[in-house]
């Protein structure tokens, strides 16, 4: 089955040769790998010149168009335009264990005997920038249920690899990018819904933590949810894209929800519009927010309930 690994960069030129040279090694032959540069002043382009020119595996996607469009276009312009088998998705600072690209294929063939979209994800080894294990990413906290991704996202996109039934069916000529909150969290809500999500609890990849990128491995303890509960502007922000994603998702694939799934879809997209204490209330208390610990629920509860008003004003600022 051939995979194409798709990668975007950003003036990633420091870590970026360590992380083609493991997509190299990798045991699973059958691969090539796509660089799309999102606008790069440092060397990346020069570096992703280099290895394209030595290896026919490797292809720099945008070469004679380099622009800055954002990471969610970046990665779903390169999913749009690629064909193979299977997809994979790569960060630019990571590395990557020599059995990843197998391990994800393994899993796809042995636990999708019905050849039904799927998407397999794993565990990641959370690192520091000189590659010093720190802790296991997930951890055993992951869920598989569409409520959960409403409200939250397990699957890493440096992890996933994607199928092309799946692929078919993202809509992604449909889809209003810019209501989409990450490309990884989009395509996870949806295979939740259709398809089917597969689990590796083995670490594939060297998730490299330096002072750019932190934000995809904060642990949900109680030192960040206090820091959160104290700066509630940015989690009002944050909210907001996280409804307008499930608003897309809605417009797209409503059809596709049923039972529970729908009563939660419909009930907090319905927080974009007007919506009365009383029925936020009702809607926290017929429909709790799915969050995997008790006190991301009472957060979220809390922002649903005491800062709605700054949150529709943040919607008519957003649109």
């Amino acid at each position: 089955m051939t995979v194409a690994i798709l990668m975007s960069t950003y003036n990633g030129a420091k870590y970026l040769e360590e992380q083609i040279q493991s997509i190299i090694n990798q045991s699973y032959p059958d691969w090539h790998l796509y660089i799309r540069d999102d606008g790069s002043t440092d060397d990346t382009p020069k570096i992703i010149n280099k290895y394209a020119e030595k290896d026919t595996r490797i292809t720099f996607f945008n070469q004679d168009n380099i622009k800055n469009i954002g990471i969610n276009r970046s990665f779903l312009q390169l999913l749009s335009e690629t064909s193979a088998d299977l997809y994979m998705f790569s960060d630019q600072d990571d590395v990557w264990q020599k059995n990843k690209v197998s391990l994800s294929v393994k899993a796809m063939k042995e636990k999708n005997n019905a050849n039904q979209p799927a998407c397999v994800f794993t565990e990641l080894q959370v690192v520091d920038k000189e590659l010093i294990p720190l802790r296991l990413m997930n951890n055993g906290n992951i869920w598989f249920d569409f409520p959960h991704f409403l409200f939250g996202n397990c699957v890493t996109g440096c992890t996933m690899m994607i199928n092309q039934q799946l692929k078919t069916k993202l809509k992604l000529d449909l889809t209003n990018i810019d209501k989409i909150y990450l490309h990884d969290w989009w395509i996870a809500l949806i295979t939740s819904a259709i398809g089917k999500l597969i689990y590796i609890k083995e670490p594939t990849i060297l998730y490299r933590q330096h002072g750019d990128n932190v934000e995809g491995s904060k642990k949900n303890n109680l030192f960040t949810l206090s820091s959160r509960a104290l700066h509630l502007q940015s989690e009002e922000k944050a909210m907001l894209k996280m409804f307008l994603m499930d608003q897309e998702f809605q417009k797209l694939f409503a059809k596709q929800v049923t039972g529970v799934n729908k009563q939660y879809l419909d009930g907090y997209v319905k927080l974009l519009g007007n919506c009365s204490f009383i029925n936020r209330l009702k809607l926290i208390i017929t429909l709790p927010p799915k969050r995997l610990h008790l006190k991301g629920r009472l957060l979220f509860s809390y922002m649903i309930l005491c800062k709605y008003r700054g949150f529709s004003h943040l919607q008519l600022n957003h649109m």
